[in-house]
């Protein structure tokens, strides 16, 4: 019995947001290994770093999906749902890989993280006090990081984030790449 063409496009679209997702959420835990291994903190500024390859692979499948769809092209509902698909994979994979990674590590090491976070915003100090308002609001940032966030925040923070950015280029994606 023949597969209709209807499923056989959902397939292509979930394994090509699979491999693409899955690709980006593997890329952003070597990235923290790598960290890790290096001697930085694998928690701090730039574990962001790795953020950057979720947009290019949100545009990046909605390019690949196209050839499938070809000549008409995959429509605006497939190419965003094809990049929708990608970055919720990546975000979940990432955000899971950074909370195994936390649990696993070494506990003084978020606290570490939290320990180089204070240091460089009391270094940032003279910076706040000459903005408006700046001594409210390094208070507030000061306040923020007398708490030591746990695992499963960092593992959050870390989702949203790669979710937000990732979501941002997904429609102008669909846009360009819909025929």
């Amino acid at each position: 019995m023949p597969v209709s063409t209807t499923h056989s496009f959902s397939q292509r679209i979930l394994r090509t947001a699979l491999l693409f997702g899955i690709g980006v959420g593997v890329l952003s835990l070597l990235w923290l290994v790598f960290l890790y291994l290096g001697g930085d903190n694998p928690y701090g500024p730039k574990r962001l770093m790795s953020t950057v390859l979720l947009p290019f692979a949100a545009v990046l499948c909605q390019w690949y999906i196209r050839r499938y769809f070809m000549p008409t092209g995959p429509g605006l509902g497939r190419s965003v749902l094809t990049g929708l698909l990608t970055v919720i994979f990546a975000s979940v994979i990432s955000a899971g890989g950074l909370y195994g990674f936390a649990r696993a590590a070494d506990p003084e090491l978020i606290e570490k993280n939290g320990n180089e976070l204070r240091a460089i915003l009391q270094a940032g100090k003279g910076t706040y006090l000459k903005q408006r308002d700046g001594a409210k609001r390094f208070q507030l940032e000061e306040a923020a990081l007398r708490h030591t966030p746990q695992a499963d925040e960092l593992a959050m923070d870390e989702f949203y984030k790669k979710l937000i950015l990732g979501v941002l280029f997904v429609l102008p994606g669909a846009i360009f790449f819909r025929k």
